[in-house]
């Protein structure tokens, strides 16, 4: 049987995502978990974290970067996998759920932001 990597089972393929931080918070719980993205689409984000995440938990998910802001974007953990500095988890958002405030307002802005980190990636390419 053939090894399917995540890439392969994406809908859309993510870009990097280099200073975008992320912080996480499981429903139902106060803790909140701050990472690193490494990758992003307007579809879901993959990010490094120190504890791992149960699959298919119900996360709200904090984005920053230089210039965006997006709070309270509701997502489903997707996998997570151990590495040797902590765990990468693949997100999925779920931006059409009746959890989702403002829904049309998050999905322009996961779509602006997944646009920008294309344009940096094709000016980071053509250098």
């Amino acid at each position: 049987m053939p090894i399917i990597s995540f890439i392969e089972r994406r809908a859309r393929q993510r870009v990097p995502a280099n200073g975008l931080l992320v912080t996480v918070r499981r429903s139902g719980r106060i803790t909140r978990l701050e990472g690193a993205a490494v990758d992003f689409s307007r579809f879901g984000v993959g990010i490094i974290l120190d504890q791992s995440l149960p699959k298919d938990s119900l996360v709200y998910l904090k984005i920053v970067g230089a210039a965006h802001y997006l709070d309270g974007v509701i997502g489903i953990v997707h996998n997570c996998i151990a590495l040797d500095a902590g765990y990468r988890c693949g997100i999925q958002f779920r931006t059409s759920s009746e959890l989702q405030d403002n829904q049309q307002q998050i999905k322009t802005s996961l779509t602006r932001l997944e646009n920008q980190f294309k344009n940096i990636g094709a000016t980071t390419a053509l250098v």
